[in-house]
């Protein structure tokens, strides 16, 4: 399993502008409906505010890995955000978040869900990747980037 089998290029948001994990939520749903790939934004929005109500997913040093599973979402879908000037996603070291994959996944798919969530925890993990992500011109860099790493 790669993540590029997940992650598309249209799914890639550089300049991510928000300034709460409320307002970030909004914006990422509201971003991915553009895209084509949601069909019921408003029920996987609120999957995503009822799974940060369990505990954030600021997993820390910059980066957040909000996920949800729905039955408003048909195949395994990964984006990534890029907020140079970082946000305050309430992450478990109260430092904001400038790099955040965001896994929304069909209720069926808790064995693929759960192993892309930890090879995104995993890869984040790495000081080099997270430093190259932030660094990145385009999307296509992040793309190359996550290709290099995964």
């Amino acid at each position: 399993m790669q993540l590029l089998d997940y992650l598309k290029e249209n799914m890639v948001f550089l300049n991510f502008d928000a300034t709460t994990k409320e307002a970030a939520i909004e914006q990422f749903i509201s971003l991915i409906e553009n895209t084509g790939a949601v069909k019921e934004p408003a029920v996987l929005k609120d999957a995503l505010f009822e799974r940060e109500k369990l505990g954030t997913t600021g997993v820390g040093d910059g980066c957040a890995i909000p996920h949800a599973r729905s039955g408003a979402i048909k195949d395994l879908t990964v984006a990534f955000f890029r907020s140079e000037k970082g946000f305050d996603f309430k992450a478990i070291d109260n430092e904001p978040v400038h790099i955040v994959f965001l896994l929304l996944a069909p209720i069926s798919s808790s064995g693929p869900y759960l192993k892309l969530l930890a090879k995104i925890s995993k890869l984040l993990r790495m000081e080099d990747f997270r430093a190259s992500l932030l660094k990145a011109k385009t999307k296509n860099d992040i793309i190359q980037i996550i290709k290099d790493n995964d």
